[in-house]
């Protein structure tokens, strides 16, 4: 199990076409991934992070070997930031 997690500071005045776009390009999501987020700092509300639970290592590669530019990249970019990508691997996984 992987987390990709990318950070960017968002212009408040691009929140709302942040959300929207989000919600516009996850819809559909491939097999691989299990679920993703957008979250917004609490401490700092520019600060917002996608948040992305993927299968596997091997299905992240794959993505990230295509040439096309991947979706959360899209949406930051779409709301003029550029995002920090990190992967994750999970250690251990608790779920009630």
């Amino acid at each position: 199990m992987v987390l990709t997690i990318l950070d960017a500071e968002v212009d408040e005045s691009k929140w709302a076409l942040l959300k929207q776009t989000y919600e516009r390009e996850v819809t559909g999501l491939p097999p691989s991934i299990h679920q993703s987020f957008l979250i917004q700092s609490k401490q700092e509300p520019r600060l917002w992070r996608v948040v992305t639970h993927w299968q596997s290592q091997a299905d992240l590669d794959e993505m990230r070997a295509t040439t096309e530019v991947p979706v959360a990249v899209r949406i930051f970019r779409a709301a003029q930031a550029e995002p920090v990508f990190s992967s994750w691997d999970v250690a251990v996984h608790a779920k009630q």
